[in-house]
């Protein structure tokens, strides 16, 4: 069976001209050549008969043909003026139901077509200019107006048609005009606005005569960005318009109805020879009707050319015709599918120079020319070649319907296999999944074509996996990074894992040691909320000595290729991360990875950059899956035992892990929990999470909370946690830290002190309160001694200064750095009973109150400090007065040398009794720091507030 014999090929190779249609003959064939699909014979009767036909009243206006170039817009103008113009005509059109609807208007016109070329008279005088001639040479006797006497153009029309009429009375008359839209762009914005207004009556003139007007256009005007600026011209314009669209399906009617027109018999022999193969594509069988109608001609061949912008749309049916009138007399293959693609214009592309004349063309064929020689050249596998040669010349082909000849965008393998039919004989034998297997089959063609080529001239994009066309000499990156990775041994492989590793635990390049993978690293110890460290490594325990100094755990991810072989000593403060579910989805990005970044060291300039994008790019998708598969695809080992991160992280407490370095952290918290409990088992418990972050200000927010009744959640956390709150109140010596320290300081002979040494032990891990039990950090030490220090249990000595239950404010705003560096703890001196009796005695009671203070007992500190109290609010008073002044007779009734000293003995006064208030206590009364000499001293300033208060009580009488 050859292609002749289920084709009624009829050839497309002439260009329609407009005025071809004024030959009688020439408009016959043109009217008969013109073939006519059910939807548009139906917009021909809704838009074109509808508004050209003058018989029945109507709101009739102008006609746009809209099409580009080679839609057949020129021809339809043409069978449309033709049977307008010639009544006989109408039984040439093929479709019986136009045929029928074409009388509306058939020969009840006199017609006349023009084209409009590259004129620079307005639109105006060209119509005028033309009708004038065709009513001259119609015995019309008419001339329009000169333009400038008069206002508007309707009523010229109107009499032009008057006279038009008397000659002819049956008749309307048809102005065709082709190519308009060129003519409208040209010309400044105010011609073209005039040249618009003018359409416009034109179309106006449309609705009231038998003046007709129809023209074709490349494009819709009323959407185009080219007339934005006169869109309320256009918006009148459109209103006496109206459009009719050659769609992309007329041309694909034109190529089966008339091009490759066939019989129901025929149809049937390409559908028996299809179906066999229509398994092997994607939707052949859903679009079977289509392929049979425009066999051997692929659909897509017409969809692919309509957006090659090189050239006309009219060109389709041209080379088309060429190629069909090569195959006629070749038989139909039995063995593939048999259609003309579009890479077969590829050819064409080739031998005609002309479309060579744009530079940016060319050098996409030049390019495609040159992949063509290489793959005759040198592919490898000589079966596969013609194959090769097919996908590549598609690819050229697709490369000029991107407007971007640089961009990454092509075709995918599934796109290639259908747009195409690419079709291997030795599919049939693969599976049961042919059209996987194809697209498979073509993948590793271009594959291979990519490798012989060294990605040069072809490319792989591999976010949208589209082949492509690349237009440049520079040899395609992911080829070399192919190439690349299978050179590539697995201590490669095991480096660049650990930088994606890297990446992805959000490490930063701070390691312990120039050129080490050795991190500090924190965990949570889950159980009391509180902060472990130690170190993260990436390698084996043999690395270890480099980490120093001890710390309180280690973590080890282990390389994941070639695994390390040494000996797992169980030790309790060890865990190791072993990557045990590598699949391609992981080892192929970090091959490519590796790859990329390798290339990248021995590369510069724009190559570096464009390695380095790749890398960071196939980093994604590492870190993407690490985050995705963390939790099944690592399995822990700890104390002998290996369980997947999932298991492990049962044991976690908190909240689900968000991130890959939150898996960690909570699997080592998990494992080794109990190591920590082992090593400190009463470390203090914490409501609150702290952290190495955080610790300096929570220890700071507890040493305020113990000043201050006002406390923060942080300070409430932390002196709960060291046991000091009972309830809302601090009781320090409840606590076991507390206790073990006054313990200590208690076990001294008189006089002597406990210092810092005692306290604070060296351990190979740090410092450490009572590290065997407690093991608490120097900065919660510090809080404990600070509470100590406020209920007057002791003094706490720094270098240069002591500070005791009246310094608290002193205390809290010392630097952390220098409580912790304390040097050594006392207890608060004896009781001094002469000062506290002059105490009392200042205050007005009883001196044998200080008995009962140094007894133990409460009650006389709370009246001591309410009297105090007292007298601070009084000598207030007292020098409110004096700032107002005491007035006697007009005159002053002290002198000025006596208010001064009257206001230093109330000032000294009053600065002594304000501190009394820290020594709330007996225990506190201990710290007090006056002796009796300097206390009877005050008395001054109580005889001052005397006289103050005596005087203005007498002036106010």
């Amino acid at each position: 069976m050859r292609y002749r014999d289920i084709v009624r090929f009829d050839p497309i190779e002439s260009v329609v001209q407009l005025r071809d249609a004024d030959e009688h003959e020439e408009a016959r064939g043109l009217v008969a050549s013109y073939v006519i699909s059910l939807e548009m014979a139906e917009r021909l009767e809704a838009t074109i008969f509808s508004q050209l036909q003058f018989d029945e009243p109507s709101d009739n206006k102008g006609v746009f043909i809209v099409g580009n170039y080679g839609t057949g817009k020129s021809h339809l103008m043409s069978f449309i003026s033709a049977i307008a113009e010639h009544e006989d005509l109408a039984e040439y059109v093929s479709d019986a139901d136009t045929a029928g609807n074409a009388k509306k208007i058939a020969g009840k016109f006199k017609v006349v077509r023009t084209e409009i070329g590259a004129v620079r008279m307005d639109l105006r005088s060209i119509f005028w200019r033309q009708l004038e001639d065709a009513l001259a040479e119609w015995d019309v006797d008419f001339r329009f107006p000169e333009t400038e006497t008069h206002a508007s153009n309707k009523p010229a029309f109107e009499d032009m048609m008057a006279a038009f009429e008397q000659r002819y009375p049956d008749k309307g008359l048809l102005l065709v005009v082709d190519e308009l839209l060129d003519y409208l762009r040209s010309g400044t914005d105010q011609e073209q606005i005039l040249n618009l207004n003018f359409l416009r009556e034109v179309g106006e003139v449309c609705k009231g005569t038998r003046f007709r007007f129809m023209t074709g256009v490349q494009e819709a005007i009323f959407d185009s960005p080219r007339f934005q600026f006169a869109a309320d011209t256009l918006l009148r314009v459109k209103d006496r318009f109206e459009q009719f669209l050659i769609a992309r399906r007329d041309v694909k009617f034109v190529v089966a109805e008339r091009l490759l027109k066939k019989t129901a018999d025929q149809e049937a022999q390409v559908r028996s020879h299809l179906e066999p193969f229509a398994r092997f594509y994607g939707k052949m069988n859903e679009r079977m009707d289509e392929f049979v109608r425009l066999f051997p001609v692929h659909p897509d061949y017409i969809d692919t050319f309509e957006r090659i912008f090189i050239v006309e749309k009219r060109e389709v049916l041209r080379s088309l015709s060429q190629m069909m009138r090569k195959i006629l007399d070749d038989e139909v293959p039995e063995d593939r599918p048999g259609t003309i693609s579009y890479d077969a214009y590829w050819r064409s592309l080739v031998e005609n120079p002309a479309f060579r004349s744009e530079p940016s063309v060319r050098e996409v064929i030049e390019v495609g020319m040159r992949l063509t020689e290489r793959i005759e050249a040198a592919f490898p596998t000589a079966h596969q070649k013609p194959l090769a040669l097919q996908l590549v010349h598609g690819l050229a082909v697709n490369r000029l319907t991107t407007v971007d000849f640089q961009s990454e965008m092509g075709a995918t393998a599934q796109e290639l296999r259908d747009s195409l039919c690419v079709y291997d004989p030795m599919i049939e034998e693969m599976s049961d999944d042919p059209a996987d297997d194809l697209a498979g089959q073509i993948r590793v063609i271009l594959n291979k074509a990519r490798k012989t080529v060294d990605g040069t001239y072809l490319g792989l994009n591999a976010e949208n996996d589209q082949f492509y066309l690349r237009v440049t000499d520079e040899p395609d990156p992911d080829t070399l990074i192919e190439k690349r990775r299978e050179i590539l041994d697995t201590n490669y492989l095991n480096r660049y894992y650990f930088e994606a590793l890297k990446r992805v635990m959000e490490l930063t390049d701070d390691t312990i040691g120039s050129g080490s993978r050795i991190w500090r690293w924190e965990i949570t110890w889950p159980h009391r909320n509180a902060p472990r460290n130690g170190y993260l490594f990436f390698g084996a325990p043999d690395d270890r000595p480099t980490a120093q100094p001890p710390r309180d755990f280690y973590l080890y991810f282990l390389r994941p290729y070639d695994a390390p072989k040494f000996k797992d000593e169980r030790r309790p403060d060890e865990v190791f991360f072993r990557l045990s579910g590598l699949n391609e989805e992981f080892s192929e990005p970090l091959a490519k990875y590796a790859a990329a970044l390798e290339l990248a060291g021995n590369a510069s300039g724009a190559s570096k950059v464009t390695f380095q994008s790749k890398a960071d790019g196939y980093l994604r998708e590492l870190v993407k899956w690490l985050r995705q598969n963390m939790a099944t695809a690592f399995e822990v080992t700890y104390g002998g035992k290996t369980l997947p991160i999932l298991q492990w992280a049962k044991g976690a407490r908190g909240g689900a892990a968000e991130t890959v370095r939150e898996v960690v952290q909570n699997t080592a918290s998990a494992c080794l929990a109990p190591h920590f409990e082992e090593t400190a088992p009463e470390y203090p418990k914490f409501s609150v999470r702290i952290t190495g972050d955080n610790l300096e200000q929570t220890t700071r927010e507890a040493l305020r909370g113990i000043v201050s009744p006002s406390r923060s959640r942080q300070a409430n956390a932390a002196l709960d946690a060291l046991e000091l709150l009972n309830g809302d109140k601090l009781e320090p010596r409840r606590s076991r830290y507390a206790k073990k320290i006054l313990s200590l300081l208690e076990g001294k002979g008189a006089g002597q002190v406990t210092n810092r040494e005692e306290l604070v032990a060296y351990t190979p891990t740090g410092e450490f309160f009572a590290p065997d039990a407690f093991r608490l950090e120097p900065e919660w030490l510090v809080v404990v001694l600070a509470a100590l220090v406020n209920s007057g249990d002791l003094v706490l000595a720094l270098p240069g200064k002591k500070l005791g239950a009246g310094d608290l404010d002193v205390l809290v705003a010392t630097p952390l750095s220098a409580l912790v560096d304390f040097k050594h703890v006392e207890r608060p001196k004896g009781w001094d009973k002469p000062a506290l009796e002059a105490l009392f005695e200042l205050a007005g009671l009883a001196p044998g109150l200080a008995g009962d203070v140094v007894n133990g007992k409460e009650q006389p500190v709370g009246r001591l400090l309410g009297e105090a109290s007292s007298r601070i609010k009084e000598i207030l008073l007292a020098q409110r007065t004096l700032q107002s002044g005491l007035v006697f007779w007009g005159r002053e009734a002290l002198s000025s040398s006596g208010v001064d000293s009257i206001r230093t003995h109330l000032d000294a006064t009053k600065g002594f009794l304000e501190t009394l208030q820290a020594l709330s206590t007996p225990a506190k009364l201990k710290n007090l720091r006056k002796s009796r000499e300097e206390i009877e001293g005050y008395a001054a300033g109580i005889r001052a507030l005397g006289t103050v208060m005596g005087l203005r009580e007498a002036l106010s009488e």
